[in-house]
């Protein structure tokens, strides 16, 4: 068993990492890192005092590894760029990504993505209403589409999936349904996020014009 005095707490952190995406949070245990780290369960918490206390720190390492890019001059440009940016962190990390969907504190390297879509948005000349607003929508948008991929709920339909449709469909109750079929059960995923992107771009536009 590895001794206490190898560990580091990056080495925790960038463990439970591995372990949160491999396992998700249900799978996850301190007692199940120590394991996985060759470590005694009581070596951890010299390094983080509790499970909360490594939470907040991986949330940051996470959230730190989401890269910003650089300014286009092109607001929109720049808005899908932040974007595409957040949900490859998630395809990165969806165990990890899943915990902080659902965590509660702030994270230092949350409010820097946070500045980055609204300095975005209020540089291009939109109002503070209106960068907040957007910033709420933009990202709300992003999370939820990312976690639906990173959990399976947009994979593509298999036979077995059609087939299921299919059956649950009356062609006289549900002609709409039955004319789109095919559109329905196939999907393009980048298109599909590219799509909403698009309409919500093409909304803030027109609200600053």
């Amino acid at each position: 068993m590895a001794k206490r005095g190898s560990l580091s707490r990056e080495k925790i952190i960038a463990a439970a990492m591995i372990l949160l995406d491999r396992d998700g949070e249900k799978g996850f245990s301190m007692r199940k890192l120590a394991g996985e780290m060759g470590v005694d369960p009581m070596a951890l918490y010299h390094h983080h005092r509790n499970r909360d206390a490594l939470m907040f720190e991986v949330m940051q390492a996470l959230l730190d590894q989401m890269p910003l890019p650089e300014s286009s001059g092109n607001w929109e440009d720049d808005i899908r760029a932040l974007c595409r940016s957040l949900r490859a962190l998630a395809r990165r990390h969806p165990g990890a990504f899943r915990v902080y969907e659902l965590y509660d504190d702030w994270v230092p390297a949350e409010q820097r993505m946070n500045e980055a879509f609204h300095a975005t948005l209020l540089n291009a000349g939109f109002t503070p209403d209106q960068t907040v607003r957007a910033v709420r929508l933009i990202i709300a948008y992003t999370e939820a589409f990312a976690v639906d991929e990173i959990t399976g709920w947009l994979a593509p339909y298999d036979d077995d999936d059609r087939t299921a449709l299919r059956e649950s469909l009356s062609d006289s109750e549900h002609p709409t349904l039955t004319t789109l079929f095919d559109k329905i059960t196939t999907i393009d995923i980048e298109a599909d996020f590219d799509f909403a992107l698009d309409v919500m771009l093409a909304g803030l536009r027109a609200q600053k014009d």
